[in-house]
């Protein structure tokens, strides 16, 4: 056997083992040349003269004029490397097709030669490839916890869906992050650190920290976090696993200052009520007569905002988008008819629309019939401001009147616990605040100058999709 005898048969087997083939083309003359593994792989005798036309039946109905419009762009001198599907024998397989072309002076092109391999080993296996991460992210996003991945860095790799819409981000956004970028303050990330660094051989650990979303609201969450690792043992990152207990704590609360409501405000009315009926004797005055009647109705305040708070937390509306407007001016309108010596101003753009929920109405109204109400003026202040922005829809209640009780607002922004000396003095501001912590908002307070409060509400803008 000569040597170029031997050469043409290793080459030839070098082709079959590695699904490759290769021809020549002669433009000037149209002569088309193909190897053995060329006719193997599209199914043709090698005694058949192989033509385009002929290339072409082979090529799949669907991706002739793909593959035609490739081949006459190399004819004009692009690049020709292109995967496409053939049909063989009634059987579908994938092939990858690269050339190059020669041309002369004029630019014509005179002779090429390419190469084509067999791929649908490989196109299936990255159709299963797909398949399970489909799979993967379809159960990934199933899960109505929030998951966020991070690497070894502490920098975030991927979240689920129940992540986007628990903190208002979008992958994109934390993507490379540092996991401290979701924590209200660094020392909570420091509690998750010193547990993960006091966890020993355990591979997860649970904690209890505050996190703050996009919208800058600060919720309590469960966290566990399992860590990952490398086929070597060593760690690959971690995945947190996180459960908003808001909810959770905010029955708690509930529970506390209901307690305490019982225990002191109902039980001091009640006191009142008893003494003046003990003077019922003798004829009451009109001053015990009032007072009588006052105290009920405050009983009665009392146990209407509870059933109110006790209904939103067992039936909480969902959100959606609001024009906060219109339901501002409602609630001065009517705040306005019920006490007309009260001035109240509403200074609005044409529009804020946010995402809340419907009860948003309700929370106006308590805030602006607190300034009212809970003021030792007779001529009260109330203005009701409200500001559009890119990510939060602003609205603020100013007053001239008394202040609300500092207690009373480190308790409501979870400053501070339920201590012995509250007494939950004001129930409308507790609904105010359940509304706005559903509707993913942050509630503030802050002195008025020169008297009075600014209670302000930020809210999740509406953007909707383009």
């Amino acid at each position: 056997m000569t040597d170029t005898r031997e050469r043409e048969m290793h080459f030839a087997q070098a082709q079959e083992i590695a699904d490759v083939g290769s021809w020549q083309l002669d433009l000037t003359v149209g002569e088309l040349d193909w190897s053995d593994e060329c006719h193997r792989i599209f199914g043709i005798s090698h005694d058949e003269t192989v033509t385009f036309e002929r290339f072409m039946d082979r090529v799949h109905p669907d991706d002739r004029e793909y593959v035609e419009t490739k081949w006459t762009a190399a004819l004009d001198g692009e690049p020709y490397d292109i995967q496409h599907r053939i049909v063989v024998d009634g059987e579908t397989k994938w092939v990858r097709e690269k050339a190059e072309l020669e041309f002369d002076g004029d630019g014509t092109p005179q002779k090429g030669i390419g190469v084509v391999k067999d791929i649908t080993e490989n196109k299936a296996r990255e159709r299963k490839i797909r398949e399970q991460k489909r799979r993967y992210q379809s159960l990934f996003d199933s899960i109505q916890d929030a998951i966020l991945v991070a690497d070894d860095e502490r920098n975030v790799v991927n979240c689920n869906s129940a992540f986007t819409d628990l903190f208002g981000y979008e992958l994109a956004e934390m993507r490379g992050n540092d996991v401290t970028h979701i924590y209200d303050e660094h020392t909570e990330s420091d509690v998750v650190e010193c547990a993960l660094d006091g966890s020993g051989d355990d591979t997860n650990v649970a904690t209890t920290v505050q996190l703050e979303k996009k919208s800058g609201q600060v919720f309590p969450a469960d966290v566990t976090i399992y860590e990952r690792q490398r086929g070597s043992g060593e760690s690959n990152g971690f995945v947190a696993l996180i459960r908003d207990v808001s909810d959770r704590e905010d029955r708690l609360n509930q529970m506390k200052v209901i307690d305490r409501v019982l225990r002191h405000n109902l039980r001091n009315d009640l006191n009142v009520i008893q003494g003046l009926a003990e003077t019922a004797e003798t004829p009451a005055t009109e001053f015990e007569a009032v007072k009588i009647v006052d105290t009920c109705q405050k009983l009665l305040r009392t146990a209407s905002k509870w059933r109110e708070i006790t209904s939103f937390l067992s039936s909480q509306p969902k959100k959606e988008p609001l024009d906060v407007v219109p339901i501002v001016e409602s609630v001065a309108s009517r705040t306005q008819a019920r006490h007309p010596q009260t001035d109240v101003v509403v200074e609005c753009p044409e529009q804020c629309r946010v995402v809340t929920t419907p009860a948003l109405g309700t929370a106006l109204e308590e805030l602006v019939q607190n300034a009212v109400v809970h003021s030792s003026r007779d001529d009260v202040s109330v203005t009701v401001q409200v500001e559009p922005g890119e990510t939060t829809g602003t609205i603020r209640v100013l007053d001239d009147g008394d202040s609300i009780p500092e207690m009373e607002q480190r308790v409501l922004s979870w400053e501070q616990d339920i201590e012995p000396l509250y007494h939950g003095s004001g129930m409308g501001l507790w609904l105010v605040n359940l509304v706005v912590r559903q509707s993913d908002g942050v509630l503030s307070f802050e002195e008025n100058d020169p008297s009075g409060n600014v209670v302000t509400i930020r809210l999740p803008s509406y953007a909707p999709d383009e």
